[in-house]
């Protein structure tokens, strides 16, 4: 048997139930991996707390909070959890500082796996989108976030990221993913923070998240806002220095006119972006239901466009750039999933455009038979999951930290 083979047969199955494929996103409290369920034999996404991680209390508490909001929530537009329960961890590769204890059960979630690239990624190959798209995604996270609001959950962390592009040519499908940071709106879990910690992406927090409110339905409303922006003008609405500079804009200025970066917007789409990014909550819509009833306004009063390629969202390989010769290539980097458990906004590891915990893992090799380094393969990513996708993995952490026991 190969070494390659051995480590593969080595790794016992995650809760005697799921065998290991890849792992597909790796973060400061969490690990997840495509798997195949053998009582099922379908693919699914598992989230596995880390036992090296220094916030297990806190972290195994979102994981149970996480299970139990999303066990609530069956819609077309969000993943679906399919399992929850402990299990003994996979031995992770790499130095760590703090102990280890790789022998105690943790927590993990099994969800449903997207096979898809994230709209974060979608953006950054193409660039804003056409309008056909912007109206059909921002009515499906609408339908998604009224469907969460409607039980008292209040997302919290709504970006590009954490929403997965279904790879099929026939439709365009969103889910929106990861509910690690939700809250329940009267629920006996509303905080797991300590006082004035600020959970949640900066670049896509809303001004009274930014001043240290946990927010509310609103604040899902104000990051739909956010992303919608991005996905017409290909950036930001407020940039600065650093993500926490960004942020603080936000509290005291108006964005930049979406004209400034993109002239063929219509003006009715502009005004339904601008209201959702007001800065008093109060003045942005009432609720999910009246954020997509103005999207389909907007485009009942645009002029009539041509429709979009059908199918071009789909991030085959055909959609990427093609790979060297073969006597130079260089190993191809995995296609990217994201899973962002957890984000603090005084994160200090972070890029100036990202501010996630959790950050990209491409496959192993030796586990994922698709991990070839000469091989591109299809865009593939755990429905969990939510990255920008161009960030490596932490440094106590490399690529092929799956090893046999």
């Amino acid at each position: 048997m190969t070494q390659k083979g051995a480590a593969t047969a080595a790794i016992a199955p995650l809760a005697d139930r799921y065998r290991v494929l890849a792992r597909v996103g790796l973060g400061g409290t969490a690990v997840v991996y495509r798997c195949i369920d053998m009582h099922t034999e379908r693919i699914v996404a598992v989230k596995v707390l880390r036992t090296n991680s220094p916030l297990i209390p806190e972290a195994a508490a979102r994981f149970r909070r996480e299970a139990r909001l999303a066990a609530t929530l069956s819609h077309r537009h969000i993943v679906r959890l399919l399992d929850y329960g402990y299990t003994i961890p996979l031995p992770m590769g790499g130095r760590v500082t703090w102990e280890d204890n790789s022998g105690q059960p943790v927590p993990y979630l099994a969800m449903e796996y997207v096979f898809g690239a994230t709209l974060k990624e979608l953006v950054r190959r193409r660039g804003p989108l056409p309008f056909d798209w912007i109206w059909r995604l921002g009515g499906q996270l609408c339908d998604a976030l009224s469907a969460a609001h409607a039980l008292g959950v209040v997302h919290r962390d709504v970006k590009p990221q954490n929403v997965m592009i279904l790879d099929a040519a026939s439709e365009l499908l969103a889910k929106l993913t990861d509910f690690g940071i939700a809250r329940q709106v009267g629920g006996d879990l509303t905080s797991l923070t300590e006082s004035g910690q600020v959970l949640g992406t900066p670049d896509y927090l809303s001004p009274e998240q930014v001043l240290g409110e946990p927010g509310g339905p609103s604040s899902d409303l104000y990051a739909l806002g956010v992303v919608l922006y991005e996905l017409l003008t290909g950036r930001l609405p407020f940039e600065g220095e650093t993500p926490l500079a960004a942020a603080s804009k936000r509290v005291m200025t108006d964005p930049a006119p979406l004209e400034h970066f993109r002239e063929d917007i219509p003006a009715p789409l502009v005004d339904v972006v601008l209201l959702a990014l007001r800065r008093d909550p109060s003045e942005r819509f009432a609720d999910a239901n009246e954020f997509a009833q103005a999207l389909r306004w907007s485009r009942e009063r645009s002029p009539a466009m041509a429709p979009a390629d059908r199918g071009a969202w789909v991030m085959t390989p055909q959609n990427r750039a093609a790979p060297p010769p073969a006597e130079q290539a260089q190993p191809v980097e995995q296609p990217e999933a994201a899973a962002d458990v957890d984000s603090d906004v005084d994160s200090e590891e972070e890029p100036p455009e990202q501010s996630t915990v959790l950050r990209v893992a491409s496959h192993v090799p030796g586990i994922d038979p698709e991990a070839a380094p000469s091989q591109p393969s299809q865009p593939s990513s755990p429905a969990d999951s939510s990255a920008d996708g161009s960030e490596d993995a932490p440094s106590d952490a490399p690529d092929d930290a799956i090893e046999a026991p």
